[in-house]
């Protein structure tokens, strides 16, 4: 009896033994490599990452397309995963290019590394484990990695503001604001809105804001003028007790606000004070 159940045992083992060693002689494994890791697109809002993972079957006959677990490392630290899966085959002594597209969020970024403000860049890790199921041996993995650096977004400065008298008549005065805004950003930023306080002898006089449509090269410095208009009538109104003034001191408060999300709450703020001549 104990032969009868012995027997079906060993013949099993036999058999799956035959089995792997003809399947192992018989199959080729895949070369799988790192294609490349490209920066395809940034923007104040994010980065866009393509990566591209070569798979060569040297067999005879179609092998099953990988699957691709992926995973970002931001400094070391675990930021975002995915796995990319498909259902085609690669054809005998074929290759194919597996497309693994990544996107990261800068405010995401910053948001969970919020040590990482005021960095230019930031170093990451892109980690892959390409698996193709093999039959009777089972499943092979490669492990593949990618190091680079990132840049993390630089909030824009003015540089050399000014505030002068550009005309002046026994009316009122016009007064020229230049604000050269740097973009330090290898991309493109909207042009900020800018709020601003014309103040005379510390009181608020003139109020305003300044919008406009031409946003702010990469890598760049951009003008924006703008006057400001006092009306010595409506200035003498105000306040009586310049009417007979020869100047007055002034200053002007200025608010820049990029309306981008990882900028909020850091503003660029400024004052320029000046003297206001009065007719």
């Amino acid at each position: 009896m104990k032969k009868l159940i012995i027997f079906p045992v060993v013949l099993y083992i036999l058999l799956f033994s035959t089995t792997c060693q003809t399947v192992s002689s018989v199959f080729q494994e895949p070369s799988v490599s790192l294609h490349s890791m490209d920066l395809t697109g940034i923007s104040f809002n994010g980065a866009r990452f393509l990566c591209k993972v070569q798979v060569q079957n040297p067999n005879a006959f179609s092998i099953p397309f990988p699957e691709t677990d992926w995973e970002f490392f931001i400094n070391t630290n675990s930021f975002i995963k995915g796995t990319v899966k498909n259902d085609r085959q690669i054809g005998a002594r074929g290759t194919t290019i597996v497309d693994i597209p990544i996107s990261i969020d800068y405010l995401e970024v910053l948001n969970v590394f919020r040590s990482l403000w005021g960095s230019n860049q930031v170093g990451f890790k892109t980690a892959l484990d390409v698996k193709i199921p093999i039959p009777v041996l089972g499943t092979k993995v490669w492990r593949l990695e990618h190091n680079g650096s990132l840049p993390i977004p630089q909030i824009p400065q003015v540089a050399a503001p000014s505030m002068r008298i550009d005309n002046i008549n026994i009316t009122g005065a016009e007064i020229l604001v230049t604000l050269n805004i740097v973009n330090p950003n290898a991309f493109e930023l909207p042009s900020p809105k800018i709020t601003y306080n014309y103040m005379v002898n510390r009181n608020s006089f003139i109020r305003g804001t300044i919008e406009n449509e031409r946003p702010l090269a990469p890598s760049s410095t951009t003008p924006i003028n703008f006057r400001l208009l006092v009306n010595y009538s409506d200035l003498f109104r105000t306040f009586a007790s310049l009417a007979t003034a020869r100047e007055a001191a002034s200053l002007l408060t200025l608010s820049c606000d990029f309306g981008v999300p990882i900028f909020s709450g850091h503003n660029v703020n400024l004052e320029l004070a000046g003297t206001l001549p009065l007719r």
